[in-house]
């Protein structure tokens, strides 16, 4: 019989699982934990045809004590399949020697076909009868408490307590030892009582955390001299809970988790647990400017190129900003940007940018930069020359100590506040114990181009950002 066990962790889903791990049936609270996950075959990429599948399979129920738990039904199209073994968390067995032996469910799915190169298929975490993945990440998703899931999907402006504490009962009126904290939190109490909840400790710490730090803030909890220093420089006249309040849902705020906005449009942004290592998007860098033309004009006149290729892409498209900022930094020829341009319409190949070799060899050195998915079914070559031009300006940039110290400069006096929230634990019960703040935010090191975030051969998802130290 063919077959291969995986330990790699380049594939995806329950294929990426390492022995150990632990899966969780929310509804029942059982628990199992991962042996190993098998892949039939493994020297082809399926079998050659449904009976040499089901024949396989036939000596594989015929070496097991315990019968397979099939996720899937087989079709004449699917021609290989993966075998996942698990045990109960209390078990005990032979050990590694005999794993087989030691499972106590053993879980299989059928695939089209196995992945080349070695790599099994994707089986989804959610074709698993149930059980989920109870990593730290994994387990804190599934909770239901990001922002989205206290306050729903669309993105909306609150103001005042009253306002979004509508939303979070709405939304948590299922988990009322949740809403419990919530409550709380909204009267101003500290420590903020989950009861019940210690389990998920972190998922209140790390995900509702994100809501619970804006709701503090305008209850009026002691948050440390972060708060109260925005509070001064940015309100001195108003209150947290005079502001609109939203999360937001796009990727223009990445440093940020929410965001009050002050009359005037100012967006005042909570970091929380202070995000030193996010991508900064050019509106994080665009508004650090713009108050910076206030507070700090000096800044301006000592880092005059961070200001004008920040705001020239800040004013063009995100197409066109690379080639924009190659031309005005003289990294690429006016008519290799123009070339580039009408290539967005003009149907061509890399035969035409070969043609143009003699005439403009800069295009080819464009084309040959870097790597670029050639065989990928949505390719465009046009994506692909200003995918490259935007990775070619980051280089360049980069390359440029004073650049990045420059946008370091101004992100350090940006109108952000980094808010670490702590809790603690007791019997089954966790709290939220203290809410500490930090402004002006603290980031250290240089920061660089990311030319890579939002580009790509297949498609351009958004303007050059801006990679934080640590990131």
């Amino acid at each position: 019989m063919r077959f291969q066990e995986f330990k790699l962790t380049e594939a995806s889903g329950v294929f990426n699982r390492q022995a150990g791990q632990t899966f969780r049936h929310p509804d029942t609270g059982h628990e199992l934990e991962f042996v190993k996950i098998i892949a039939y075959p493994s020297d082809a990429e399926q079998f050659d045809n449904a009976a040499a599948r089901d024949e396989a399979i036939k000596q594989l129920n015929e070496s097991l004590d315990i019968p397979i738990e099939w996720t899937n039904n087989p079709t004449a199209g699917t021609l290989a399949f993966g075998i996942a073994y698990l045990k109960e968390i209390l078990a005990t067995g032979a050990g590694t020697a005999d794993e087989d032996k030691e499972a106590t469910h053993i879980f299989g799915r059928y695939f089209a076909r196995m992945k080349q190169a070695g790599l099994p298929a994707n089986w989804n975490s959610n074709h698993f009868h149930g059980y989920k993945l109870q990593t730290g990440a994994a387990s804190k998703l599934q909770q239901g408490l990001m922002p989205r899931d206290i306050l729903g999907l669309e993105e909306k402006r609150y103001r005042g307590i009253d306002d979004l504490m509508q939303a979070v009962r709405g939304n948590l009126n299922s988990k009322p030892d949740v809403l419990a904290g919530f409550e709380s939190v909204a009267q101003g109490q500290l420590p903020a009582l989950f009861p019940n909840q210690r389990n998920i400790g972190t998922a209140i710490r790390d995900y509702a955390g994100e809501v619970l730090q804006p709701l503090a803030m305008m209850s009026g909890i002691q948050m440390g001299q972060g708060v109260v220093s925005a509070k001064n420089d940015l309100i001195p006249n108003q209150e947290w809970s005079e502001l609109d309040l939203f999360w937001p849902s796009g990727k223009n705020h990445n440093l940020v988790d929410s965001v009050f906005v002050r009359e005037d449009g100012l967006e005042i942004g909570i970091s929380s647990k202070g995000k030193k290592g996010a991508d900064a998007s050019m509106k994080n860098v665009k508004d650090a400017i713009v108050k910076a033309e206030k507070t700090k004009p000096q800044l301006l006149k000592s880092h005059e190129e961070v200001v004008e290729i920040v705001e020239l892409i800040d004013q063009t498209s995100a197409e066109e900003g690379p080639l924009a900022v190659a031309e005005k930094i003289e990294l690429l020829s006016t008519e290799t940007c123009a070339f580039i341009r009408e290539m967005k319409n003009a149907n061509m190949s890399v035969e035409d940018i070969q043609n143009m070799h003699n005439k403009n060899p800069q295009l080819l050195e464009v084309y040959k930069s870097f790597g670029a998915k050639l065989n990928h079914p949505n390719y465009n070559i046009y994506f692909h020359m200003v995918t490259n031009v935007a990775k070619m300006v980051a280089e360049e940039l980069n390359s440029k100590p004073d650049f990045g110290v420059g946008m370091m400069d101004f992100m350090k006096q940006a109108s952000i506040i980094q808010v670490y929230t702590q809790i603690g634990n007791s019997g089954d019960d966790v709290s939220v114990t203290e809410f500490r703040s930090v402004y002006p935010p603290q980031f250290t090191g240089t920061i660089l181009v990311n030319g890579s975030k939002n580009y790509a051969s297949t498609k351009i998802f958004g303007k050059l950002a801006f990679k934080m130290p640590g990131a």
